[in-house]
């Protein structure tokens, strides 16, 4: 049976999601630059996330209980939320928001490298071409921020390490969604993540600063819409969008980032970043339509 407009649709999803996403590198590089900690940030984020998330789905569904699904959902959260923001936040803090989000664009070719090595699946020359091509586009724009001097080595190695994480929750995650309901799912997990971000913060109570105002408007962003509102998308899209195709969309995040990077915080947007920018988002509709004919 052919599930066109649902793909359709988890596309158009990912897109606005993985734009958002590519915007909170601004966000939180901004409240980083506040002198907020990186867990604390975690953490207040998180925080509220939760308080949006469990009254709507205590209100519509009744329940947070997941049963059986309790222990995947929490690796769920330690993985792609504790750990990947543990990776991300220190990574900020030590590079710029375009070029954080630019590494990002190693979790297509982890996730391809999964499905062709663990779990032997075919894949066809043409996909293959897709995320060879993205990492293509990739180098371009990492080469140029490089060429500047304004990445840092150790920032990059977290950012790897964040991709490593997020791999592993976009492969954890689509049973987890087929079981159970976006919304209670992406609740419980905003209240595991408290759980498990709160001794983190906790230990940076030393660094802990008043906060201003411009901090909060983006911890409230984060938690809303970045956090909130796009899990909550994103749990719906992975059902009709297949992990690889959901992993080359998060190449759609560096050019967000970079946008908003030059707009906001001055960030240099140079040619060969465009250039790169504009490979990457081709690759990803190129492997939309693949996928679609495989449908």
């Amino acid at each position: 049976m052919n599930n066109a407009p649902g793909r359709t649709r988890g596309l158009l999803i990912l897109i606005f999601v993985n734009v958002m996403w590519g915007l909170s590198f601004i966000f939180s590089k901004t409240a980083l630059m506040e002198g907020l900690p990186s867990m604390t940030l975690a953490f207040l984020r998180y925080a509220m996330t939760a308080a949006i998330m469990v009254p709507v789905c205590l209100l519509r569904e009744g329940s947070l209980r997941l049963r059986e699904h309790a222990p995947r959902a929490f690796a769920t959260a330690l993985l792609g939320i504790t750990v990947y923001y543990f990776f991300e936040y220190s990574g900020l803090q030590r590079t710029t928001a375009s070029a954080a989000s630019l590494i990002l664009a190693l979790v297509p070719m982890m996730t391809l490298l999964y499905r062709a090595g663990i779990r032997r699946e075919r894949l066809s020359p043409l996909r293959w071409g897709c995320v060879l091509l993205s990492l293509l586009g990739v180098y371009l724009v990492i080469r140029t921020d490089a060429a500047e001097g304004s990445a840092s080595l150790a920032g990059n190695l977290c950012m790897v390490a964040a991709c490593l994480c997020w791999t592993g929750y976009i492969l954890l995650t689509p049973p987890l969604m087929q079981a159970c309901s976006a919304l209670r799912v992406t609740a419980w997990q905003s209240v595991a993540a408290v759980v498990t971000l709160a001794p983190f913060a906790l230990a940076e109570h030393g660094a802990w600063v008043p906060i201003s105002l411009q901090a909060w408007l983006c911890i409230l962003v984060l938690a809303a819409v970045c956090s909130a509102l796009c899990y909550f998308l994103y749990g719906i899209a992975i059902r009709s969008v297949d992990s690889l195709t959901t992993s080359l969309a998060i190449n759609i995040n560096p050019i967000a980032a970079c946008v908003a990077g030059a707009l906001l915080l001055s960030e240099t947007l140079t040619a060969g970043q465009l250039a790169g920018g504009a490979l990457i988002l081709a690759c990803v509709l190129l492997d939309t339509l693949a996928g679609e004919k495989q449908a």
